[in-house]
C-alpha cells in the first residue's frame, strides 16, 4: 500500500484502498491496525514531525483504543473521520486529547446468513 497525507482526504483515499481488498486481505490489514496501530499508521500516512511525535506519545491505552476502534472501522467498512487539530507552533505545552466515537450496527438476516456493517468511526487529535 502507498502512503498517503495525514489529511482528511488522504485517509479517505486509504480507507477506498483499504474497502477494495478481499475480506480476507481486509481481516489481515484489521489485525494489524488493531496489533499495532502506532506502526500501521505510520507505514501509511506522510505525517509532519509534530503529528509523528504526537502519534508516538499518546498512552499505550489510548493506543490500543484507536488501534481496536480503527479495526473494526477498517474490518466492517466503516466509513472513517480523522482529524488532526494539532497547533502549528510546537512550543505550546498543553496537554494532549484525542476523542474516540465509534458507532458500528450489525445486522445479519437469518435466512441468508448475510451481515451487513454500518455506523462511523471519528478520532479527532486535539490540544
Amino acid at each position: 500500500m502507498n502512503k498517503v497525507p495525514f489529511t482528511p482526504e488522504g485517509v479517505q483515499k486509504k480507507q477506498q484502498e483499504i474497502s477494495n481488498l478481499s475480506v480476507e486481505e481486509r481481516l489481515k490489514v484489521s489485525s494489524q491496525i488493531a496489533e499495532n496501530s502506532t506502526d500501521w499508521i505510520i507505514d501509511n500516512f506522510e505525517m509532519t514531525s509534530q503529528q509523528l511525535d504526537y502519534l508516538k506519545n499518546l498512552e499505550i491505552v489510548d493506543s490500543k483504543v484507536m488501534g481496536w476502534s480503527l479495526a473494526i472501522g477498517t474490518l466492517g467498512k466503516v466509513p472513517i473521520t480523522m482529524q488532526d487539530t494539532t497547533p502549528p507552533d510546537k512550543t505550546l505545552k498543553r496537554k494532549k486529547e484525542k476523542e474516540v466515537s465509534v458507532s458500528v450496527k450489525t445486522d445479519t438476516n437469518p435466512r441468508t446468513g448475510e451481515t451487513k456493517i454500518s455506523g462511523e468511526l471519528k478520532i479527532t487529535w486535539k490540544f
